[in-house]
């Protein structure tokens, strides 16, 4: 299990990074990852949203250390759940480094924060309740990740001292109060839960996160998003709140109105088959197809028939597949190192992308023109796309490097059970033979 340190940054945040993200205790960079920022270029943005917000003194940022126990963990899984407890507790609003140093007895992060958000400017309060918040979400992902529990009594204190704070937080809170009257009152109200997030949408609530298990939302009251089901229990977990929105108490059993369980449906046409091509371009041949259509020969409208979950699962995976293969058709990848050097390539290109796009935002908050906000905004969504490609690309590059992986093992294991069978002698040999 991680333990935690806190630090205040009160001058010179540059040098803080630039230690962290050192080339010699990071694997040349490679552990190095960021959030709302890009890596190469972190101190930049993060000074200049200080600068647009006129914020650039007292304390300037905070370093977060997480210290697992020896190498529990490789360094690439220490850097990922660096990341994942800084997603779950700034991403919304704050620029943050995770480097993850491999030169000392222990795998460790350095996680730099910068006290002052980019998108209100306001400055980040690291309270008491906010450090226990950190610590708690650090031993659940270490958890989750099949890391041992530091079990000391001093340990078990901080702990206990540590739940109290988050528990009087979240539950004497007012303001956590009305959130909750909020959700139970939206629970009533609604049938389905899409219309339940767009119910507390309409009340003022945002940035809502279901990943299946966790639930959380940005509230009117709280510059971060707040977790739920951590202070109120299970019922108000994803499944727990579509239970209650599908399966209401009424006179002591469950009475279910509805089926929350997702179904998948594919479009059928039975007519005979059109060309496209030739329909974009002979106006004879489509007012011929038209014409076919408002007679009633060719049927109006396709039918939907539903689909198993495993035959919607069988058809995305031939898509990836098909995905895969293009993408080597248009790489023209000749070897699986190939397709390494274009996934290294793509998240080099991510980051920088992604500060471009950070940039552009406080440019389009300076612009005072219309015409320069939606120039800007073209840009960004330009920008937006070339990312949204690049993510595809890079999951097709996974794919394909893990599919080479089981294919190549399988291979080893093929190869040694030849060898294993040639050393046996001719009597072990039919006997193989003849089973």
């Amino acid at each position: 299990m991680a333990i935690i340190k806190f630090k205040n940054i009160k001058s010179n945040l540059q040098h803080v990074i630039n230690y962290g993200k050192n080339g010699d205790k990071t694997e040349k960079g490679l552990l190095v990852s960021s959030i709302n920022c890009g890596v190469a270029t972190a101190y930049e943005e993060m000074a200049l949203t200080k600068k647009f917000y006129h914020k650039e003194d007292k304390i300037l940022g905070y370093h977060i250390i997480q210290s697992f126990d020896g190498f529990e963990t490789p360094p690439a899984n220490a850097n990922k759940i660096g990341k994942q407890l800084a997603e779950e507790m700034w991403a919304d609003k704050y620029q943050v480094v995770i480097c993850t140093h491999v030169n000392k007895r222990n795998v460790h992060n350095h996680i730099i924060l910068n006290s002052v958000s980019f998108v209100n400017g306001k400055k980040y309060h690291n309270s008491e309740t906010n450090i226990a918040l950190t610590r708690e979400i650090s031993d659940r992902l270490c958890f989750e990740n099949g890391l041992k529990i530091i079990d000391t009594p001093k340990s078990k204190k901080e702990k206990e001292i540590a739940e109290k704070r988050i528990d009087n937080f979240n539950r004497r809170d007012e303001k956590m109060q009305k959130v909750i009257t909020d959700i139970d009152e939206t629970i009533k109200s609604v049938k389905k839960y899409s219309d339940f997030k767009l119910a507390l949408k309409a009340k003022g609530y945002s940035n809502i996160k279901d990943n299946g298990k966790y639930f959380s939302l940005k509230t009117p009251y709280f510059q971060r998003n707040v977790r739920i089901d951590r202070a109120f229990g299970e019922k108000y977990s994803v499944q727990g709140i579509k239970e209650r929105i599908y399966y209401p108490k009424t006179n002591n059993y469950l009475t279910p109105f509805a089926n929350y369980q997702k179904k998948y449906y594919k479009k059928i046409y039975k007519g005979p088959k059109i060309d496209k091509e030739k329909y974009k371009w002979n106006i004879f041949y489509r007012w011929y197809i038209q014409a076919l259509f408002w007679l009633g020969i060719l049927p109006a409208k396709v039918t939907i028939q539903e689909v198993t979950v495993q035959d919607y699962k069988a058809k995305n995976k031939v898509k990836m597949v098909f995905e895969e293969l293009n993408y080597i058709n248009r790489s023209h990848s000749k070897s699986i190192e190939d397709i390494k050097i274009h996934k290294k390539e793509i998240e080099d290109k991510l980051p920088v992308l992604k500060g471009e796009k950070e940039k552009l935002w406080v440019k389009h908050k300076k612009a005072i023109s219309p015409e320069n906000k939606s120039f800007i905004l073209e840009r960004i969504n330009l920008i937006s796309d070339e990312i949204s490609t690049l993510y595809g690309q890079r999951n097709a590059c996974n794919r394909i490097i893990d599919t080479y992986n089981k294919i190549y093992e399988e291979i080893k294991k093929e190869r040694l059970e030849k060898e294993k069978f040639k050393e046996l002698s001719n009597n072990d040999k039919k006997k193989i033979k003849n089973r």
